[in-house]
């Protein structure tokens, strides 16, 4: 497969036969187990519905195979309700999704007609889509970035913002054309996981908890390194944006192939107002309890005798004197993890960083406080 840009992959039967598509910077091969063949008509992204392959064509056009498969184009149609360029085709819950630079058409198929594709009446959403590579889907939504910096959720002709205000605007700020999405499953949690350029940015959202988070590798706060994801022979596997090799992920590893990695929790502010002295109260602080397992410690090297780092902040912006607590060798599970020192502050925020390659999990948390004047 010739080029640099990245493929987009479908499947196609015929007969008994499987075939794989691969659409990459307007060309489409097709592969039938055991011969590569590059095609006479050309497209960047390819999806699957209901026994058709659906083929972007330019302008705002698409193309429809028929019986004989993945390159037996047999019909075309226009998504035409907005003047805007169609930029990719997206299969979805039984509906074809035509994503424009300014609007989404959903279309259905009713079997019959030149083409097969119906648009459904009602359904045309006014987003655009802001990067081709950001379309990614789990068992119940459609996911992608728009082209005014939000990321969307799609149910049937649904769709809803899940970014905020705060995830926009850093977004507005990345490389978002080069943007790359896909979803992966962790311990019964979906995530819609998304890279901003080679050296910038990456953000999981969890659709169980609606919540958002940074995404790294290393201990430098850059992007993540898996740039591409697939479940297959009962494994997590990943590409490498770096190297473009594969590896495997799991919630048991704590470090990149050997390379440390960081994993950073920044907590909630605490004030008088949600600690219950009333607003605007200057307090206190001796100390801070952190609920954690303890004795994580393995065998030997580096994480035989974990910690974690603690700081506070008292404007979120400046941070103290990093504070290095144990969490406990193997075996030391009635360790105390306390953060001790005299603090004021009318507003205060700890950051907690785990760099040992060992199992942490964060429970629970108390703070020791009076109030202190003005």
């Amino acid at each position: 497969v010739k080029g640099t840009q990245r493929c987009i992959f479908s499947t196609s039967v015929v007969d008994t036969t499987i075939e794989m598509i691969i659409a990459t910077g307007g060309s489409v091969y097709i592969y039938d187990g055991s011969t590569l063949t590059l095609q006479s008509f050309s497209a960047n992204t390819v999806t699957y519905l209901n026994s058709k392959s659906i083929y972007d064509g330019g302008s705002n056009t698409f193309s429809v195979t028929g019986a004989g498969g993945a390159s037996d184009i047999t019909s075309s149609g226009v998504a035409e309700s907005s003047p805007d360029t169609l930029l990719r085709c997206y299969a979805f819950g039984q509906l074809c999704y035509m994503f424009g630079s300014e609007t989404i058409e959903p279309f259905y198929d009713n079997g019959a007609g030149s083409p097969p594709l119906v648009r459904m009446s009602g359904g045309i959403m006014q987003k655009g889509l802001g990067a081709l590579y950001s379309v990614a889907e789990t068992d119940q939504f459609l996911y992608f970035l728009g082209d005014d910096f939000n990321v969307y959720q799609i149910s049937q002709t649904t769709i809803a913002p899940v970014s905020t205000p705060a995830i926009v605007t850093q977004i507005s700020q990345l490389d978002t054309a080069n943007a790359v999405a896909y979803t992966m499953v962790i311990d019964g949690q979906d995530f819609y996981i998304i890279n901003f350029g080679d050296d910038e940015l990456s953000y999981a959202y969890s659709e169980q908890t609606r919540e958002w988070f940074n995404l790294s590798s290393g201990v430098t706060d850059g992007r993540y390194s898996v740039s591409s994801y697939i479940r297959a022979y009962d494994k997590d596997i990943g590409a490498d944006y770096s190297t473009g090799n594969a590896i495997e992920i799991s919630t048991t590893a704590y470090d990149d192939l050997g390379d440390t990695i960081q994993r950073v929790r920044q907590l909630p502010p605490l004030n008088s107002s949600n600690l219950g002295f009333g607003a605007g109260q200057r307090l206190l602080m001796d100390k801070a309890n952190f609920i954690l397992q303890t004795g994580v410690g393995i065998a030997s090297g580096q994480g035989s005798d974990p910690q974690i780092m603690v700081q506070y902040s008292k404007d979120g912006e400046d941070w103290s004197t990093e504070r290095w607590l144990d969490i406990g060798r193997m075996g030391e599970t009635l360790i105390k993890v306390e953060f001790q020192g005299m603090v004021s502050f009318y507003d205060i925020s700890f950051r907690i960083t785990v760099s040992d390659p060992v199992f942490c999990s964060l429970h629970d948390g108390s703070i020791s406080i009076k109030e202190y004047g003005y």
